[in-house]
């Protein structure tokens, strides 16, 4: 392989590509939903090829949406390796009290397959804003709330009382990364300690902790692990990772959609867009949040491990619904 090959190979594909030789699909989906019938037309991309903001683009610019320019992330510039070694904020944050350990309810045999049915659903323009409100009375961001309201439907349908795990928050970081194409892999993130009875500002405290400690940098850097120890090196290390540590799942919040730009086709009032992660057995709820139109959509699914119907699921997404819209002050 010749050094300009190799300077463009994306090691972020590689964890993926290890993952689909084990038998884990990595497609994110995304499509649209009739509101009139609750049908979802979905599309789907690999997760080796782009994230979910590329994803987005992708399937929206082949249907006349220009998506001109993607949204950056928070840092405008990539810190060095040593750097963040000399950060004791990353070194302390790296020091989590809680093991990554899970307690489920009920688990099922299964293999490594990860299909399972997605349940989504939407809110109108009007009920959104009931949200937004919901969320700036208890001093959180929208994302934060929505995370909230997902983490106490998982926790009571699916967890065993009384304990502390782990969802993966992620960071986009265009902006501050330059890669060849803007839907590639520029998605990274942090792994947020719950607990079955946090609150919204807690749940806020802790993501804000979380992204001034710069650990999604350092999570960037240790993914790219794959420039040394090429890809056999990373099969065995994501066997090992995968062996001890399990989350409640990600959380993906893709944003307000369509961009705001003078060439968008005209809304279609009948139809709006959601989308939905990959999941795996460490991470085995998956999950889509995006903005349409100013609606409020959601994705769900949940591994064969953790749910053997989509009943249970169908639950999830009903009381995550539920507990957004709740009029209520949840740290009074």
């Amino acid at each position: 392989m010749n050094v300009e090959a190799i300077k463009k190979k994306d090691y972020i594909s590689m964890w993926f590509d290890v993952r689909k030789e084990m038998g884990i699909n990595d497609t994110m989906n995304i499509g649209g939903l009739n509101k009139l019938t609750g049908d979802v037309d979905w599309s789907g991309f690999s997760h080796s090829d782009m994230d979910g903001l590329g994803g987005v683009a992708t399937l929206l610019r082949g249907n006349g949406y220009p998506c001109s320019k993607l949204p950056v992330g928070r840092d405008n510039h990539e810190p060095s390796i040593f750097s963040l070694l000399k950060d004791n904020k990353v070194n302390k944050s790296k020091m989590d009290k809680h093991p990554k350990k899970i307690e489920w309810l009920k688990t099922y045999v299964c293999g490594n397959d990860n299909t399972a049915p997605i349940s989504s659903g939407y809110f109108d323009k009007q009920t959104t804003a009931i949200i937004k409100h919901n969320a700036k009375r208890n001093k959180v961001a929208l994302s934060t709330h929505v995370l909230w309201a997902l983490n106490k439907s998982i926790s009571e349908n699916l967890l065993k009382p009384d304990q502390h795990y782990y969802w993966f928050y992620p960071v986009n970081l265009r902006g501050a990364v330059k890669k060849e194409l803007d839907t590639d892999n520029y998605s990274s993130g942090v792994n947020v300690c719950l607990s079955n009875s946090i609150s919204p500002r807690e749940t806020q405290l802790t993501i804000r902790n979380k992204l001034r400690s710069n650990e999604y940098w350092m999570t960037w850097k240790l993914a790219h692990i794959g420039k040394l120890i090429r890809k056999p090196g990373v099969k065995y290390v994501y066997r090992s990772l995968s062996e001890k540590n399990f989350y409640a799942g990600s959380f993906s919040f893709l944003g307000a959609w369509p961009l705001k730009e003078a060439s968008n086709p005209p809304e279609n009032p009948e139809s709006v867009w959601v989308s939905c992660g990959i999941g795996t057995k460490n991470y085995p709820v998956s999950t889509g949040v995006m903005e349409w139109y100013g609606q409020l959509t959601l994705g769900l699914k949940l591994h064969p491990w953790i749910a053997n119907n989509q009943g249970v699921t169908d639950r999830c997404l009903s009381d995550w619904k539920k507990y957004l819209v709740e009029d209520m002050n949840h740290d009074a």
